[in-house]
Parts: structure tokens; sequence; C-alpha cells
């Protein structure tokens, strides 16, 4: 595939950081599969701000490559003194046509090619104008990347959403306890998820075969206790 820009696309697995963002707006990964490729990589649990590096390793796997660009003649980069966005624009005028320019400025990922730009803050809009008001030109440049490849392709790693084992057995239970007018408590910590069933308010505490020791620590146990519930409404 051709190195092209395009919109964000967030699919039904959204990423809604900047870096995720651009990745998927010169690839066919969404900002989801993005983000988690860069978390297959790095061990880390969420995606937030991204580094140089990771960007970068994203993009190769992808094809692209990320080419270090100098500052103009008598400027520099930096997040304090550095070029603006502004100035940049208007010093590379006429020099940005069919290329794509990585930029990070105000903390922020963005892609320019040409007069248009593309960022993860305003990707409801898709590909807008380098005057579009929410564009940041008073941001100051830290880095400039060019974008190239030869053929743009999709990373040989899987990072299709894994499909989560426990669904089919999860929706059983929510069917019996709306069934019955039961209710199920869920609480989910870094490490670990428990649940807490109530039985349906018909069955006193003197009835219930579970009193003192609601607590499920899977949803088996769940439905376990649910069909239990549901015989002694029947």
């Amino acid at each position: 595939m051709k190195l092209k820009l395009k919109a964000v696309n967030h699919g039904k697995d959204k990423n809604r950081y900047c870096g995720p963002s651009v990745i998927s707006a010169v690839t066919d990964l969404t900002t989801g599969e993005a983000a988690r490729l860069i978390r297959m990589k790095t061990g880390r649990r969420m995606v937030t701000g991204t580094h140089t590096g990771e960007v970068e390793s994203v993009l190769n796997d992808c094809g692209i490559q990320m080419t270090t660009l100098p500052p103009p003649e008598g400027f520099k980069f930096g997040r304090s003194k550095g070029i603006t966005l502004a100035h940049w624009l208007r010093l590379t005028h006429g020099q940005r046509k069919d290329r794509i320019f990585l930029v990070v400025a105000g903390w922020h990922w963005q892609l320019i090619s040409g007069n248009r730009y593309v960022c993860g803050r305003i990707f409801s809009e898709g590909i807008v104008s380098i005057k579009h008001p929410k564009v940041k030109r008073r941001a100051r440049i830290a880095e400039v990347f060019e974008l190239t490849s030869d053929n743009v392709k999709m990373p040989d790693t899987d990072v299709s959403k894994p499909k989560d084992p426990n669904a089919a057995i999860r929706a059983k239970a929510h069917r019996i306890s709306k069934k019955i007018g039961a209710d199920i408590e869920v609480y989910r910590s870094m490490s670990y998820t428990d649940m807490t069933v109530y039985p349906p308010s018909s069955i006193s505490d003197d009835d219930d075969p579970f009193t003192g020791d609601h607590a499920c620590f899977g949803w088996e146990e769940v439905v376990e206790m649910l069909e239990t519930y549901q015989e002694m409404v029947a």
C-alpha cells in the first residue's frame, strides 16, 4: 500500500491519545491496535504519552521509515525555545507537497502533508487545513521527521483485539439474574475481578443457602449460584 495521509481511524477499539492516532493515520491500524502493539513491545499496561522510539518501532513494523530532519537554518528545535509550528510552516512552504512530516510540538504528535493536517486532538474532523483554529501553531517544535515507505503493510504481529473468554458465561449470568430479579455486583482491581451475587427479594436470609457467602471468584460460580436461586423461585 502506498504511504498516504488519512483520517484517524478509531474503529471499535479506541485509544484517544496522539501517538496511536498518528500511527493510525498513515497505516491500516486502528488507534486501539496501534496502542496494543506498543503495549506488546514495551510491556506497558496503558498507552497515554508515547516516546519517539515507541512510535518509530511501530511504524517500522508497518514498513514506514522515520528520518530525523534538522531545523531550518538559523533556528533550533526545543520544547521551550524552539521554533514555533507557525514559523516552521512559513519557512517550509513549497517544500511539503507530496511529503508527510511527523511533528512533535507542544508535547503533541501531529502529521502534516502540504497544507493538510491530522492529529488525535481534532480526529472527528478528519484531515483539516493547517489554518484550522484548533491547530496550535504557537506550539514550539521539539522534533520533525519525514515519513517514507516503499510499501505500507500490516505488522507481522497479530494486533487484533483478543476475544473475551468469559463473554458467553457472563452473558448467561446476566440473563438469569434479570429473569429472577437477582443482582450481581462486580469489583475490578488491577490484579483480579470478583463478584457478589444478591438473591431475589423473595428469598429470605433463612432460606438462602448462601447466606454470609455471596462472594464469587469466577463467572462459573456466579452462574452456579444463580441457577440455585432460579430453582428456588421456579
